[in-house]
């Protein structure tokens, strides 16, 4: 794997990562978004998390269908929900982020 490609799969990791934690804070900041909503959209995140680990390039494509979730949930917490806007809005930045960082690392892998 080349240096960039290496580089590329660590921000994807990285920013995967951070939409996680992002996304398991919810229902402890106390700002009205419940637990069921938290586990709907952290849950799809934990599946291509250990393929992103090693690298895959299976895992990658298949890594954006489990962003929908957490973009609509976040999304509708932006519009109607006042007190958790500001979180909800990181996590909105977020899964912008980590969908970027996988596009840029399916990009830099080499076809198998």
């Amino acid at each position: 794997m080349s240096d960039r490609a290496s580089r590329a799969h660590q921000v994807a990791l990285a920013s995967w990562v951070l939409l996680a934690a992002s996304v398991a804070a919810w229902p402890f900041a106390g700002q009205g978004i419940g637990r069921l909503s938290a586990a709907i959209a952290f849950l799809p995140l934990l599946l291509p998390l250990p393929g992103l680990a090693r690298g895959s390039r299976r895992a990658l494509r298949a890594a954006p269908m489990a962003l929908a979730p957490a973009l609509a949930i976040a999304l509708t917490e932006v519009v109607a929900n006042p007190t958790a806007r500001g979180l909800a809005a990181l996590s909105l930045a977020l899964v912008l982020v980590a969908f970027a960082a996988i596009v840029a690392a399916i990009r830099a892998t080499p076809p198998a």
